[in-house]
């Protein structure tokens, strides 16, 4: 008892000296700010002197994130999985190892694009990849659900999740350390509720005076957030502390919340954190990155007062200010109407009346305003051609491809640095398949045609075998499926392949209904081969035949061949003038 109220004062002191580092770093007050300014809320609230004043928002932070965020999400990543010793060439006695070795990178290769659409990883790495943007830092973690169930013929019982952290809430043993597994242990606060804590606390055979221990407070302050700083009136949480750490080579985690083990210390079976961390852009001796907003909200908020104060100025002389001697103008008289004369009873030669001629708005604010958005979004690399905002445009979808392939070299690094935490996201996976995945159960798989089949798994079964992992970057934009089909083009043009080859290699998004398509084409054609056959065999039938009955029947049968060849070519003309009108369409929502 005495060893594991230690580990509870270990941690909460480990906690706390997160918490400091954050603060030291500014990360608490620096990382609010910038979701605030991608929100919108880029104004600080108004006071008695300021409340009159326009505040106009030109959200440049969001804009250049958005970009960014898709730009980096633009192809599709699949994780390819192999062995690391080929076959061909070994010796007998050990073909069946290697053999072993290959099934498992193949089904590891299925079963992770199944395991995708699982836990929704498009999902978590568009929420990882908008905090990665604004704050430096995108973090995975992947664990163990119990209530997931599933399976017909083999139904099992807890699967695999994911979820995307905030930095704000995760601390690092050695935050000055990038590489994550080594880490010396990673802690993970979440405010939960005080019933579900006290629920599991008891499931993992709690005392009842160590539950009564477990209280609701209000420590609302740390999570920066605005919004998670404000909790439902009544609602009753606390908070509670995953850490995660090593001991020999193998990963433990424990849980705890006011002081009290909710979880005592448990062997995952891992050798690698279920956390995967990427930065945005690298910061020196640092596990946390460099966002986006950090540079740009400088030059946001000077874009936003230049524009504030070039409407304020035209409010404030958009009306000429009117002067008026009260010894002979009537104050009561005074009008904007122009059907309405203002009586001057003032001598003659004399004015009582007149306007100010209002001060001119310096012409370099609004010159300043479009060089700050210029500049920013140059420096930031989302200048027009990589948005594919391009205003001069005769340029078909090559030109613009390769224009914005070129503004977005400087996304590259990120990029990699993406697809490297993919590739640890699929070595996370694997060690979750050979160790969690204990009992045998059916999954759907797809295979190289695309079609779904189902197949029985059991991870455990592999693992001991070692397997190399690589990323596959394949095209995704509508631009890529151009050029894919254009090249389709050229080569059925010049008979390189046939009409089934085209429609096989289509992309589906661009020809929708090339399945059934080809199962017509295919019904044809076996209708002509059964036809081919009959005359064949009526031919054998009469062996002493006109010849020229026999030349007759033979270019009917040619003519026939050129009917039904060019009946396909006449329908394939039209598939690709529905492709075409496609495009138009695609290009057009993309150049809006």
């Amino acid at each position: 008892m005495a060893m594991q109220i230690a580990e509870e004062t270990t941690i909460q002191k480990q906690y706390k000296a997160g918490l400091n580092y954050m603060q030291q770093m500014g990360f608490t007050d620096a990382w609010p700010e910038y979701e605030r300014f991608k929100a919108g809320d880029q104004w600080p609230k108004p006071t008695a002197k300021t409340k009159t004043m326009p505040r106009p928002v030109f959200n440049i932070v969001r804009y250049i994130q958005n970009h960014k965020v898709s730009s980096v999400m633009n192809e599709n990543v699949n994780m390819l999985f192999s062995a690391q010793e080929n076959v061909n060439g070994m010796p007998e006695n050990e073909e069946a190892d290697a053999k072993q070795a290959q099934e498992a990178g193949d089904l590891f290769t299925r079963f992770s694009a199944t395991t995708w659409e699982n836990v929704k990883q498009d999902e978590l790495n568009e929420e990882a990849l908008e905090s990665g943007s604004s704050l430096g830092t995108s973090i995975w973690h992947y664990y163990w659900d119990d209530n997931r169930k599933g399976g017909l013929t083999r139904p099992y019982k807890g699967d695999m999740a994911g979820e995307v952290l905030d930095p704000i809430n995760v601390f690092f043993g050695n935050p000055q350390q990038r590489r994550v597994q080594r880490q010396p242990y990673i802690i993970i606060s979440s405010r939960e509720p005080l019933d579900a804590v006290r629920k599991e606390a008891k499931a993992n055979k709690l005392s009842d005076d160590k539950l009564l221990m477990i209280n609701a407070d209000k420590e609302t302050q740390v999570e920066a957030y605005d919004p998670a700083k404000r909790e439902l009136d009544g609602s009753e949480k606390v908070t509670l502390l995953t850490k995660y750490w090593k001991e020999g080579g193998k990963v433990y985690f424990t849980k705890e919340a006011s002081g009290q083990p909710v979880k005592p210390k448990t062997d995952t079976g891992f050798v690698l954190y279920p956390i995967v961390v990427m930065q945005w852009e690298r910061r020196k001796k640092a596990i946390h990155g460099v966002g986006d907003a950090e540079g740009i909200i400088p030059n946001q908020k000077a874009i936003n007062f230049l524009m504030a104060m070039q409407l304020l100025s035209v409010q404030l002389t958009g009306w000429p200010k009117m002067v008026y001697n009260p010894n002979f103008i009537d104050a009561k008289s005074l009008n904007n109407d122009p059907s309405q004369a203002i009586p001057d009873q003032s001598p003659p030669g004399q004015r009582s009346i007149d306007y100010l001629t209002p001060g001119p708005v310096s012409p370099l604010a609004n010159g300043l305003v479009e060089s700050f958005m210029d500049y920013t979004k140059m420096l930031s690399s989302a200048q027009d051609a990589s948005t594919g905002d391009m205003s001069s445009g005769n340029l078909n979808a090559t030109a613009i491809m390769l224009l914005q392939k070129a503004a977005g070299v400087p996304i590259e690094s990120i990029k990699k640095r993406f697809y490297r935490a993919i590739e640890d996201i699929g070595r996370v996976w694997e060690q979750f398949w050979k160790v969690r995945y204990n009992t045998t159960r059916r999954v759907n798989l797809e295979n190289d045609d695309g079609e779904e089949y189902s197949q029985e798994f059991k991870g455990t079964d592999y693992a001991n075998i070692e397997l190399n992992l690589k990323i596959d970057v394949g095209p995704a934009s509508t631009y890529s499926e151009e050029l894919m089909m254009s090249s389709l083009d050229k080569l059925f043009d010049a008979q390189q392949i046939t009409l089934d080859d085209y429609l096989e290699f289509a992309p589906k998004n661009v020809i929708p209904f090339k399945d059934r398509l080809l199962k017509r084409i295919q019904e044809r054609q076996e209708q002509q081969a059964a036809q081919e056959a009959a005359m064949q065999q009526m031919q054998a039938q009469q062996p002493q035949e006109d010849p020229a009955a026999a030349q007759e029947a033979q270019l009917q049968q040619q003519l026939a061949l050129k009917q039904q060849d060019h009946a396909n070519r006449m329908e394939l003309e039209q598939v690709k003038a529905q492709t075409q009108l496609q495009q138009a369409a695609m290009r057009q929502t993309a150049t809006k």
